[in-house]
């Protein structure tokens, strides 16, 4: 019998014209010769592997500025108290900006990630135990400039989570509600 190399086009083709015709294997048997080979689910120690590699690029991010801390003296004459809320997180060479405006029966949260370029998404989750913020949950992909918008979030408290290709970067939980809440 000759190598496919030592096949003419002509004898090639012959060859796949025959496999072509052969008759399908009944599904019985399929299933007993795939049942043969060993499962090709991860063993435990791999995907423990995997988890603790994918852990250890979680990033905390650190709260920088509240404009809710600051003592009124600092505001100066001209400055009016806000119920809009500016806030600051740092994390491993980034920025987080947010601001958190009030809308008409629930809050706006806008904010830009200054740092490196890069794209992801920016989550956010419900921090408590209610029931009924418990199933809000929005996420939001970031924008070239890397920023983001999210609204219609009620009162509450709230984790923020940025996701990017090589790391995830976790915001400590935020209060949502106006400042006398």
């Amino acid at each position: 019998m000759k190598t496919l190399e030592q096949m003419t086009d002509y004898q090639l083709a012959n060859v796949v014209r025959q496999a072509v015709a052969l008759p399908e294997a009944p599904a019985h048997v399929i299933r007993s010769a795939v049942a043969l080979w060993p499962s090709a689910q991860p063993s435990r120690l791999e995907a423990a592997a995997e988890a603790a590699g994918r852990a250890l690029n979680i990033v905390r991010a650190v709260l920088s500025f509240d404009s809710w801390n600051i003592a009124p003296m600092a505001l100066g004459v001209r400055s009016l108290p806000s119920n809009a809320r500016h806030l600051l997180f740092s994390a491993k060479g980034r920025d987080i900006d947010l601001r958190i405006t009030p809308s008409t029966s629930d809050f706006v949260m806008a904010g830009q990630i200054l740092g490196p370029d890069e794209s992801g998404t920016i989550e956010l989750r419900a921090d408590s135990g209610d029931e009924a913020q418990a199933r809000l949950g929005q996420v939001a992909a970031l924008d070239d400039l890397g920023e983001f918008r999210l609204e219609g979030i009620p009162r509450g408290r709230y984790v923020l989570t940025l996701r990017m290709s090589d790391e995830v970067v976790e915001l400590p939980p935020i209060d949502v509600g106006d400042r006398s809440d």
